[in-house]
């Protein structure tokens, strides 16, 4: 079943932009595809950063481009853009917990006399424990640094970080049921730490984790992936289905 639902989502993706192109590509059409430049995808209400390891397959003379690939999350993604001269026009799906999402590529605009959403310009950086058995703890520790002054997400590095940046740290289970938050302020050196307990017989299953960093200019999200293991046995095994 889930197979037919990718196959009608991308589908409707492919046949909506295939049939309505209109002018001839005459320059690169990777270059304008703004993702693929900025590393970042985003749906409407989070944003992700793109791995390396990307798929890209040119249709119609590089008319239209499909790329695939996952998050550096884990979270798989496919998307069609049509390239004209005059613009160029995104669309795609991302799976996140089970379900798809839209992708968003609308860029944000602003004027000079109202401001209506904050700069998105933070790098939200994060160690974090990605496999966890019952009664373990999940340690998260988020460093936030001005995104022009940290490109690469380099959890180390020794400056461009901001400080006094409000976090904001929200996980919930499969059942779509938040089971921890914690909130907090950066210190001196960008850093925030938390960490969630998972109790006894805590079945196995996917959580999502929602970081957000916030100061008076600025707001950005990251959504990363856990993994419940279950129950440890004696052999070191997940005992619990």
């Amino acid at each position: 079943m889930k197979f037919f639902t990718l196959f009608g989502m991308l589908t409707f993706l492919s046949f909506s932009i295939f049939g309505n192109y209109l002018a001839e590509a005459q320059v690169d059409p990777l270059s304008n595809i703004v993702f693929l430049q900025t590393g970042q995808i985003n749906t409407d209400e989070n944003q992700f950063q793109i791995s390396n390891d990307v798929t890209v397959r040119e249709f119609f003379g590089g008319k239209i481009i499909r790329i695939s690939g996952q998050t550096i999350e884990g979270f798989p993604y496919i998307t069609y853009s049509k390239v004209s001269e005059e613009k160029t026009d995104s669309r795609g799906i991302i799976f996140i917990n089970g379900q798809f999402a839209n992708l968003s590529f609308l860029e944000k605009t602003t004027d000079d006399k109202t401001i209506t959403e904050k700069n998105d310009e933070l790098a939200i950086v994060v160690q974090y424990t990605q496999r966890v058995y019952s009664e373990k703890y999940v340690k998260i520790d988020v460093k936030i640094f001005e995104k022009s002054q940290n490109k690469l997400n380099d959890f180390y590095q020794n400056y461009g970080y901001k400080q006094n940046t409000n976090i904001s740290v929200s996980i919930i289970n499969e059942d779509d049921q938040k089971v921890f938050s914690s909130n907090g302020i950066t210190d001196k050196n960008g850093l925030y730490q938390t960490e969630f307990f998972i109790p006894e017989n805590f079945k196995r299953q996917t959580l999502i984790v929602t970081i957000t960093a916030e100061n008076n200019d600025s707001k950005s999200s990251r959504v990363l992936q856990i993994f419940s293991l279950g129950q440890q046995s004696d052999d070191g095994k997940s005992s619990i289905p």
